[in-house]
Parts: C-alpha cells; structure tokens; sequence
C-alpha cells in the first residue's frame, strides 16, 4: 500500500465533522450513531441533516446539504432511501466530501437488479475519487482514535481500545465478535462492518491494518472475497510483520454459500480450495465465535513460541488428564522434562508428587507459590511455552488470589517464552480486567483456549518456514 493511500484511509476512519444525511428519530440508525460516537469519546461533531426537523435527538439538525457549515465537514454518512443516494453523493461532492458511510441496503445483496445498481454506484465513487464504506453496513467503531460512524445497536462492553483489529461482512454477526473481544478485556483498535463493498473492501482493509501501528492481530468475519491474488499479498505482508489473520470463514455448506450470497451479495467460493489457501498462505482459519475471541486473545497477549511443546502445570490430577486429552485433539506436544528439571522439581515438590508433563504439583505443592516450579519449567530447553495454574480473583475483597498469582505473573513478563494464565475458579468480568491489567492471556474455556494454543504453535511455525524461504 502506497503512503498516500494510507494516509487517505487513515484519515477516513479519524473523522472529525460528520454529517449524517436522512438523520430522523422514526429509526435508530442516527440515536445509534449518536450514543457510540458518545460512549467512544468522540470529540468532534455530528450535523444531522433532516429538513423537517429543527433538531434530531438533542442535536441541531440542518435543513440541507448545502447550507452545512462551509468546508469543515469532512465525513458523511447517508441514511436515506437508494433512489435519492446518487444525488445525495452529488451533492455532498460539490461541498468538498469525499469519504462516505452508506448504510442503505438494496444493493446486490437483492439479486441481479441490486447488482446493477451497485455498480454504478461504484463507478461513480470511482470516476469522483469517494472512498465510500457500504451500501448495506453499519459502519466503524476507531477506538484509538475515538472516532465512530457505528449505526449498529448490539456492541457491548466499554469501548477500550487494544491491539486487536475487527473486520466484518456480516454487521450483526460482527457486533457480537466485537462484544466479545470486548468482554474478554482484550480491546479493539478498529471495528469496521464493511458491508457490500462497493469501494472500501475487505482487501483494503487488511492491506491498511497490517500496516497500523496499534495493531498486532486482525480478525475477520468473511462470507468471501473480491481478490484472492491480493489477498495472498497481503498474506505474506501480514506475516513478515508478524500480524497474524485469524477469520470465521462461512461456506463450508450448500446453505452457507447460499447465506453469504443473499447477505452481502459476496461470492463464498470452493471451501475445500479456500481452506487449502488459507493453510498455505498462514491465514488462520476458526469454526466458532469463541474460538475466534480466544485465539485473537493469545496473539495480543502473548510473544511467538519457539516450537509447539507446552508444559502444563497444575494442583489437580484430574485436570492434567483433562488438558493432555485437550494437547492430544489439538495438536499440542506435552514433551517429558529433563533429568534436570525432574530434580530441580522433587527438591521443591512433596515427596508423593510425581514430576511429570501435566504437571500435578498437589494440593500440597502448591501452598508456598509456584514461583520455583514454573522456573524450572521455563528453564527446561524441551520446552516452548508454559502454562501454570492461577487463581481468578471474584473481586478486591480477597487479596490472597492476587498475592498467589504474583509468585508466577513477574515471570511471566520477564521470560522470552510464552506464559499463559490457566483460571481455576469462574472468571467474571472483575477477573477479565484483572488479566488485562497484569498482561495475561488467560484459558477460561479450555477447548476454544487450547484450539487456540495450537493455532499460536502452528502460526508460528509457518512463519519461521516464511521467513527462512525469504533468506533464499
């Protein structure tokens, strides 16, 4: 991507002075766009546009595009009816704006005649230099630059922004993905439901984030793509910057395919040639939503393992059966200590406890802190990555969770191999917030996490293989 271009999609999700044209309290898409733009701390202004209307939800309304205020406004997004779009954009262009939200739907989600009509939606966006997001979209949530054009009504949580990326073709489906990231304490750098795509399209997307700054992992809700040569481009940019893709790809079936077509009007593909693409180009590809959470959540959180061998280390014999069932369906090698670990470990373990990988430290082994033992397992070179038992705390009332896990979490910020918080307890929000504080990637569902691991592990690998080809 050329400088200028970011620049321009840069300053396309950083609005300042947004007009909002078709601006009514009969719907919510304008009372939406409004309590985001508040709850986000936006700091610019909304000019709704509605010529019957002094004011819309508190905020003074302006009879027409043209008498908005002169050169100032520098973002609009259109809400009325498509037969009056085309002049709207005209007339929007003739004040200077270029960069358009267009949530109108009856486009090429609507068959063969939406399709005509969207394409000369395009060509004129083209031929006027608009960047236009939609039709049939909600628009983005920007979180570090506390920017929102968002119409949608379902995202949750406080708008915190982090280093985790959101796009998405389906709105609805994408707001629960950003609720969730959310919920998880993770953050969001830039939600953007991009709709129909006219214009702005997926690929952009992806080519811009990759190269944002405050952006270490993109994720993607994807009923299909517009350009599969580009997108393996920007597949391997996205892994010499070590910015992984992680995507719900829908299409696995006849209905999918059917689904996407009639949503967006996307083109779902061949999924098997799909799937094989994304295992080629190191693209990850997730089933569920959870999956997509926990495996955006281990990327943020934690540095590339070396290798895909994890020493587990817990207080239940149970568990360990438990994660090494989880180790063994996902992939995730459990490899046995060395010599040196195993005595290092029976000096500080009960004499009944067996040094083994799970590791079950007991009841017992546990009760001075775990600072010694998860030394020893990050000490030993048979081992990439650990994962010791924490305790979720329910709330500030019960200081001793906290002073437990800081026996282990110092570690966890000092060492080149990855540590990851496995919770014992439930994990409410209190803990969530918790974790993000400290910097952990915490397991709280250990299918998804564990699916997630392994994702982590192979990523990683992949990329070690990209990067060695590239020495060649």
């Amino acid at each position: 991507m050329k400088q200028d271009t970011y620049d321009r999609m840069k300053k396309f999700f950083s609005p300042r002075h947004i007009a909002v044209v078709g601006a009514t309290e009969k719907n919510q898409w304008f009372r939406n766009l409004a309590k985001y733009a508040r709850k986000i701390g936006f700091e610019g202004g909304l000019y709704p546009v509605n010529p019957s209307a002094r004011e819309v939800c508190g905020i003074a309304a302006y009879p027409s595009v043209e008498s908005l205020p002169e050169g100032l406004i520098d973002f609009a997004v259109i809400m009325v009816k498509s037969a009056l779009v085309l002049q709207t954009m005209e007339k929007l262009r003739n004040r200077g704006v270029r960069d358009i939200l267009l949530i109108t739907s009856g486009y090429a989600e609507m068959g063969h005649e939406g399709s005509l009509k969207q394409e000369e939606l395009r060509q004129y966006c083209l031929e006027h230099d608009i960047l236009l997001m939609g039709p049939n979209c909600l628009g983005f949530l920007n979180m570090r630059d506390r920017a929102a054009t968002f119409t949608g009504g379902s995202v949750e949580g406080e708008l915190t922004p982090g280093a985790v990326a959101l796009i998405g073709q389906s709105g609805a489906t994408s707001e629960i993905i950003a609720t969730k990231l959310l919920k998880k304490s993770l953050g969001i750098s830039l939600f953007a439901a991009t709709g129909n795509e006219a214009v702005l399209t997926t690929e952009d997307c992806l080519e811009y984030l990759i190269r944002d700054p405050g952006t270490r992992v993109i994720a993607g809700f994807i009923e299909g793509f517009r350009d599969i040569p580009r997108v393996k481009r920007i597949a391997a940019e996205a892994l010499e910057r070590a910015v992984p893709l992680v995507f719900i790809k829908v299409g696995r079936s006849a209905k999918g395919v059917q689904a996407a077509r009639s949503h967006t009007g996307a083109m779902a593909g061949n999924d098997g040639v799909m799937s094989g693409f994304f295992r080629q180009c190191g693209i990850i590809r997730v089933n569920t939503i959870e999956e997509l959470v926990e495996t955006a959540g281990i990327f943020a959180r934690c540095p590339l393992p070396r290798g895909n061998r994890l020493g587990i280390c817990t207080f239940s014999g149970g568990l360990c059966g438990l994660y090494a069932d989880l180790c063994a369906a996902c992939g995730i090698e459990l490899p046995g200590l060395s010599e040196k670990t195993v005595a290092a470990l029976k000096g500080l373990l009960p004499d009944f406890a067996q040094p083994d990988n799970p590791l079950d430290v007991t009841g017992s082994g546990f009760m001075g802190g775990l600072e010694a033992i998860v030394k020893a397992l990050l000490d030993d070179e048979s081992i990439d990555m650990v994962a010791p038992v924490t305790f979720a705390p329910p709330d500030d009332s019960e200081p001793l969770y906290k002073i437990f896990n800081d026996t282990t979490f110092p570690l966890a910020r000092s060492s080149e191999k990855p540590v990851i918080a496995l919770a014992f307890r439930e994990v409410n929000d209190y803990a969530r917030r918790y974790y993000h504080d400290e910097g952990m990637y915490h397991v709280e569902h250990a299918e998804d996490s564990f699916k997630a691991i392994s994702h982590f592990m192979r990523y990683a690998r992949h990329r070690r293989a990209f990067l060695e080809d590239l020495k060649r």
